[in-house]
Formats: structure tokens, C-alpha cells, sequence
């Protein structure tokens, strides 16, 4: 009876909070693995009608991923999982880079040289005074963790009332997160709104804003034609009456009209994201349940009746109370790390007929099952097989688990720096809305942009690192 309540019992779940796996006590499956292989798969391609805030008709907006809230889905599983969340923080910084360098480029007329040179505050307050006003160094963090991420990265520009004069005064991220486009119109051939919100996993958001998206594949042509700075198609130029107007900055995957597919995504698809994910869970339940009991401790029942009659102890709850205060004397000895050390003294009789010790009391050692580092080598595969999908030397930032993985100063300063220039087309897309402002607001033509980047050094030229401007020599800056 008392089996059949047991096997009638609901399994056991432990490790409360992990919502994505299980441990079973006593039960075959040890881990039961998630399955995130279709997370970012598209797979309701359809749009949904939303009406904008201050519009009265509603505007058809493509959905992203299962319950059109794919993005976040994404950033909830980079949150959980130390190895993607590494390589997307270590791509970010290397976007990122050090700084922004404003600087002149023109020819020698002597040499016939292309000569470039740093251009300080004071030569072009204007530019300077707009990078400050916009705070366009959070902007480019913004674009940068949404270009690693998503490939998408949205940038909203924002212009004055003067139709004479227009001029970008503001410029703002808007959050891949919440950003979705609409569905292409059939006269113009292009996706005409951006819609911003935080509401899409509830169907029908009430907080939507939409804004003029420009063409994606021609954006400035298409911003200098609806401001008037450019003849339309039928050869004239007409000051538009919208002041804000979306930029989608884009990493191009084939067959994706809508939304960029990013090629890390793969780590999902095929499964080494919940292979990585299962591992450190796995762990911890070993950790957690493995064999608690250190030692089994054997009593003959005699001993009970010699400590009982030396101590004078007749009544039987006398007997119970001293049994109890014994047996928890002895744990008390055996456990806590303040006994580690100690010796335990026990008598024991000869007996020379039969041949054996009698003893009183036996104390033997239980062997733990497991003895610390399993699934190293598992660890250590899926973490090289995540770090090559998402496109991250492990060696860099410290990946591989075990002993004699790391790597000498030199093979880390040039794994550093194919790094930098394989991430050179991100940090270029962090840099177009300048050259969109350049050319709207009228900087000069010889006005260009550049990230720079940290150059680590060889030891012969001392420890630490140069600012690589990418001008002459003469001019990097230690």
C-alpha cells in the first residue's frame, strides 16, 4: 500500500526557479533538455493591424519571431547563459572602441598625398557641440548592442520647423527591442512605417508610435527628397511636413526582407545553446544531491547496556535521553571543521576462539560517487563550438575550461586585433547617421569620422596600450 502511494506521488522537482530544466529525484532522466532550436525562427509571417497614436487609420505592421516578441525572447536567453552573454558583451566594446576621432582629409598639392588630420573643438564647434548635445556616445552603445544582437539598429532623426533652412537638430535610438516595420506597400515597393513599442507581445499594442521609415536601401537620397534638399521622381523638390523620419541600420542576410536573421543565431538552431545551458544546471544538481551521509557509524547493542549499567541508569526514558545525547555526541564529533583532525579512541576485545575482533563501535568512511570535475570536456567542447558561432576566439575571453588553455601575449594581442578588424563594418554603421547629419546640415565636405581603436603593445615598446586614430604615426597618441 505504502508502494503504491509512492509511485502514485507526483514527481519531485527540484532546483526551484529553473524554469527551463529539470532534476528528478530517483527518476531516469536526470536533465531534461529545453528546446530552443525554432526561437528564432519566423514562423507567423503575417502582419497585424495597429492604429498609431494621433492617426486615425491603421497602419499593417510585420510581426517578429513566436508571439511577436522574439527579441526579447533572445535577450532572455543571452541573460541566462555565461558563455553568449561574454561573447555578446566582448563584441560590443570592440564595436564600441575607444573613441570618436573628427578629422580632415584632403590632398597635398605639393606631395600629392592624402594628408589627415585631427580636428580639435575649437576648429568646429558645431560638430562638436552636436556630438555633446546629442550625447552620441550612448547612441552608438545603443547601435552597437543591436547590431551585435539583432543586426537591426533603428536611429530616429529629428529636424526644426524651418522649411527654408531644415537641419537635423536631434537625433535618437529607438530600441531594436521595440522597433517592427510595416508591411511593404505594393505602389512603392518599400516598408513605409517604423512602429516603436513595448507592447507588441500583447497582439495589439496602445502604445505605438509610427514614423516615416526611409528607403532602406537609398536613406539619405530618400531623407534629402522628402526634406527638399533632392527633386523627387517627377523632377521637383517639395518640403515635406514631417519633422521625424527612421533610419534602419541594417546587417543585410539574404532572403530577409523585413528582418535581419543574424548568422550567431545558429547557436540556437542547433542546439549547442541548450547543450551549454544543460551543463552548469547539471551541476549544481550534483552538487545539491549527491550522497550527504560521510560516515556510517556500527553500535553493537551491547555497548548500549554497559554504558546504561556504568552510569547507573535504570528507567527506560533515562535510558532513551542518554542513547539520544550519545549518539548526537558523536555526530557532533564527526561533523563541523573544527574536529577535522581528530582522533577517536575505541576498546575492543580479542576474541581468540573464533578469531575476531569484538568491537563496540565500528566508524567507516562512505565514498563519495562523485569526485569533482565532470563534464569538463563536454564544458570545454560547446563553449569553443558557441564561441565559433558567434564569431569570438575563446582563448580571448577566457572560454576554455581546463588546464594549459591560455595563450601567450602574442597570440592574444593578434587574435585581439583580427578581432577589431572583422567587427570594422559595425563600427562604420554606428558612424553613418554623422555623415547623414553631415550632409543635411552642410559640414564641411573634408570633414570625416573614425572610430579609434586600443592597439595593445609588444613589451620592447613598454606594457599598456596606443590609441590607433588611423592617421600617420607620428600622431598616435599613448
Amino acid at each position: 500500500m505504502k508502494q503504491q502511494k509512492l509511485q502514485q506521488a507526483p514527481a519531485n522537482l527540484i532546483l526551484e526557479g529553473y524554469d527551463t530544466y529539470a532534476v528528478l529525484k530517483g527518476g531516469n532522466n536526470v536533465i531534461k533538455f529545453s528546446d530552443n532550436t525554432d526561437i528564432t525562427t519566423d514562423k507567423n509571417t503575417s502582419a497585424i493591424e495597429v492604429t498609431p497614436k494621433g492617426k486615425a487609420a491603421p497602419i499593417k505592421f510585420m510581426q517578429r519571431g513566436r508571439n511577436n516578441n522574439m527579441p526579447y525572447d533572445i535577450m532572455k536567453k543571452i541573460g541566462i547563459n555565461v558563455t553568449v552573454g561574454s561573447n555578446i558583451e566582448f563584441k560590443n566594446k570592440v564595436v564600441f572602441g575607444d573613441s570618436i576621432l573628427v578629422y580632415r582629409k584632403y590632398r597635398d598639392k605639393a606631395t600629392k598625398k592624402i594628408i589627415k588630420e585631427e580636428v580639435l573643438p575649437e576648429e568646429q564647434p558645431e560638430i562638436f557641440e552636436f556630438l555633446e548635445n546629442n550625447n552620441f556616445n550612448f547612441i552608438r552603445m545603443e547601435l552597437a548592442n543591436d547590431l551585435v544582437i539583432f543586426y537591426d539598429g533603428y536611429l530616429e532623426y529629428i529636424f526644426n520647423n524651418d522649411d527654408k533652412s531644415p537641419r537635423i537638430v536631434q537625433i535618437k535610438a529607438k530600441e531594436s527591442t521595440c522597433s517592427r516595420i510595416s508591411e511593404i506597400d505594393e505602389k512603392t515597393g518599400k516598408s513605409e512605417w517604423h512602429g516603436y513599442s513595448a507592447e507588441w507581445h500583447k497582439g495589439t499594442p496602445e502604445d505605438l508610435v509610427a514614423t516615416p521609415l526611409l528607403d532602406r536601401q537609398s536613406p539619405l537620397l530618400d531623407l534629402k527628397i522628402r526634406i527638399g534638399l533632392a527633386p523627387n521622381n517627377n523632377g521637383k523638390t517639395i518640403v515635406g511636413k514631417d519633422r521625424r523620419f527612421i533610419h534602419n541600420l541594417r546587417i543585410s542576410t539574404p532572403g530577409r526582407f523585413y528582418y535581419s536573421h543574424p548568422y550567431w543565431w545558429s547557436v540556437f538552431a542547433s542546439g549547442w545553446y541548450d547543450f551549454s545551458s544543460a551543463i552548469p544546471v547539471f551541476k549544481k544538481s550534483l552538487i545539491k544531491n549527491q550522497m550527504a551521509l560521510r560516515y556510517i557509524i556500527y553500535i553493537q547493542e551491547t555497548f548500549w547496556e554497559k554504558l546504561y549499567a556504568s552510569e547507573k541508569i535504570v528507567k527506560d526514558d533515562e535510558k532513551a535521553i542518554r542513547r539520544g545525547k550519545f549518539l548526537q555526541d558523536m555526530n557532533d564529533f564527526l561533523a563541523g571543521e573544527e574536529n577535522a583532525g581528530k582522533g577517536f579512541i575505541s576498546h575492543f576485545r580479542y576474541d581468540r576462539i573464533k578469531g575476531f575482533e569484538d568491537k563496540d563501535i565500528i566508524i567507516t568512511p562512505l565514498e563519495s560517487f562523485f569526485k569533482g570535475g565532470e563534464y569538463i570536456e563536454d564544458s570545454e567542447e560547446v563553449s569553443n563550438m558557441m564561441c565559433y558561432g558567434m564569431g569570438v576566439h575563446p582563448s580571448i575571453i577566457g572560454a576554455a575550461p581546463g588546464k594549459g588553455k591560455s595563450i601567450n601575449g602574442t597570440e592574444a594581442r593578434e587574435l585581439f586585433t583580427i578581432e577589431q578588424a572583422l567587427m570594422k563594418m559595425y563600427q562604420d554603421l554606428t558612424l553613418e547617421p554623422l555623415y547623414f547629419v553631415k550632409a543635411i546640415n552642410q559640414w564641411p565636405k573634408d570633414i570625416y569620422f573614425a572610430v579609434t581603436n586600443c592597439q595593445l603593445t609588444t613589451l620592447d615598446k613598454g606594457t599598456g596600450a596606443t590609441k590607433n586614430t588611423g592617421l600617420t604615426p607620428e600622431t598616435e597618441q599613448k
